[in-house]
């Protein structure tokens, strides 16, 4: 979207309270920020419109003035300057403006618009005559067009939530995105949020949001606020329904911002009967220092791991992709390697440790980080297995035959990808198999499916070991696993544990870094 941000690189010809077209060559994108601000402030700010005039100026000194503004994407630049929730009215003077010179604004101003009025509806209730602006305009784009393109979708969804009693209209548009594209977190977000603002519409909230997160989409803040904004207006269903929000985000491993986890703790001011919640921190070994309790250990049950198990080979290592890189006989000799030599105590990934300092290293260099880690672990008795490449028996003789002499070997061909064969192996030697590789496995987790993710996640959490580094010394730095949950849970006396980060990211991290700060939330029956 075009915004200020984006006419931050721009240079603007002549003063501030006059726009003027250059009268040279198109200037290149380099020139002054606070000419931009002044242009927004003298006439983005404070005006709620301009004349016709004005906006004819502004318009040609854009096109003449820069290259990448042209007359097809113009009045994006315009409205995506204008886009603030207190600019609607000079939006929409803009798009009066088109249609007064007889060509009037396309299909993509008439979207932006919408966003714009949405910008607005989250500061106040839009009046009738603004609603009913929006449902004209998104009849006139339905009406021309029998099928919409995902974006012109996901504009008439923000503009549609913004009605009282014509959101619903939305839902078929999220269904018509799904045609091209899997729907954006904004469309979701904005739909999801709505309908948790009806008390009548909760159920429909619920799966939505499991829909947007099976489709690996994570929540916007601003869904988790309204329900629970509308939470403290019904304290006879707060309960239930925050832990139905707690086991949701236990259940998908979410990390809610910091503003999520201070309105949680509002809400406990407001709802002292039904929950307390305090500000937390783990002591060592997951130790809540507000409640004293233990967190959950991460370790998954007899039963998940055996169904881990065998759904692993039909799901992540026989499949096309696989045998793309490999060959049945291949995986067939792994197969039958692991089962006279299992079980182990630890599988290593070579390649991945030997990179892990660097890949463009010496062979001699690569080989001798990877006997290290072999040592480290036959120096605590370990039972070791090192899974590697073909080419890695031109590495040094002495550290390879360090590692043959240590550990089982198993090299697969040169184009074999590692990690199924490696998780394979790690889950058919047992449930107190550890691996060793720096990679997060995000792939094979998806691969597992919805039920399963979560249960592979906390698996790997328990057993997997990565090298952090090497000092000068030689001496090897490894990162052991975290025994105890980083996601929402509930203790065993009853308290459940919200960990939470600064912000929202629509991309948070896999890795297993323990959270800094916790909320401790107990609810009273």
């Amino acid at each position: 979207m075009y915004n200020i941000r984006l006419l931050r690189q721009l240079r603007w010809p002549g003063g501030p309270h006059r726009l003027m077209a250059s009268q040279h060559k198109r200037p290149h994108l380099l020139g002054s920020s606070d000419q931009l601000e002044q242009l927004k402030s003298n006439y983005f700010e404070r005006r709620q419109e301009l004349s016709g005039d004005e906006w004819h100026s502004v318009r040609h000194s854009l096109i003449e003035g820069y290259k990448h503004i042209n007359g097809h994407n113009v009045d994006a630049v315009i409205l995506g300057v204008c886009s603030g929730p207190q600019q609607l009215s000079l939006a929409k003077n803009y798009v009066d403006y088109l249609r007064s010179t007889g060509a009037g604004p396309n299909a993509a101003t008439l979207g932006r618009l919408l966003r714009v009025y949405n910008a607005a509806y989250h500061t106040r209730p839009l009046s009738e005559a603004e609603q009913r602006d929006i449902l004209q305009i998104c009849d006139s784009l339905q009406a021309a067009h029998e099928t919409l393109d995902a974006t012109s979708c996901e504009q008439l969804i923000h503009g549609l939530v913004a009605t009282t009693d014509h959101w619903q209209r939305a839902l078929p548009l999220l269904e018509m995105m799904k045609v091209t594209s899997t729907p954006s977190v904004s469309a979701y977000s904005a739909l999801t949020e709505k309908a948790f603002g009806q008390s009548d519409q909760t159920e429909l909230a619920w799966r939505l949001l499991e829909e947007m997160v099976l489709a690996r989409k994570q929540p916007k803040c601003e869904v988790y606020l309204v329900l629970l904004n509308r939470l403290a207006q019904e304290p006879a269903t707060a309960s239930v329904q925050l832990e139905r929000l707690l086991q949701f985000l236990e259940r998908h491993s979410i990390l809610v911002s910091q503003k999520v986890a201070e309105r949680l703790l509002q809400l406990g001011e407001q709802l002292p009967q039904q929950l307390r919640v305090t500000g937390s921190r783990l002591g060592p070994l997951g130790k809540c220092l507000e409640c004293r309790q233990h967190l959950q250990p991460v370790a998954i049950s007899e039963e998940q791991f055996r169904q881990l198990s065998e759904c692993f080979l039909e799901k992540v290592l026989i499949r096309g992709d696989v045998f793309q890189k490999s060959t049945p006989e291949e995986v067939l000799r792994f197969k039958q390697y692991v089962e006279k030599t299992a079980p182990y105590d630890c599988v290593i990934d070579g390649l991945n440790v030997a990179y892990s300092t660097g890949a463009k290293k010496a062979p001699q260099q690569l080989a001798k980080l990877l006997a290290t880690v072999v040592r480290h672990f036959k120096e605590r008795n370990k039972r070791v297995l090192v899974l590697g490449r073909e080419h890695m028996r031109k590495w040094s003789k002495s550290a390879m035959h360090y590692v043959q002499n240590n550990a089982s070997l198993f090299l697969t061909n040169n184009l074999s990808h590692d990690d199924p064969f490696l998780l394979y192996a790690t889950l058919r030697s047992g449930q107190e198999t550890d691996f060793f590789s720096r990679d997060l496995m995000r792939t094979h987790a998806f691969l597992l499916g919805a039920e399963l993710k979560p249960i592979f996640r906390r698996w790997q959490q328990e057993h997997q070991f990565s090298l952090v580094t090497q000092t000068q010394t030689g001496r090897i730095i490894v990162k052991e696993p975290i025994r105890h949950r980083l996601c929402v849970h509930k203790a065993k006396a009853g308290a459940w544990h919200v960990p939470y980060c600064e912000a929202y990211t629509p991309n948070p991290t896999d890795s297993f870094e323990v959270p800094e700060h916790w909320l401790c939330l107990s609810l009273k029956t």
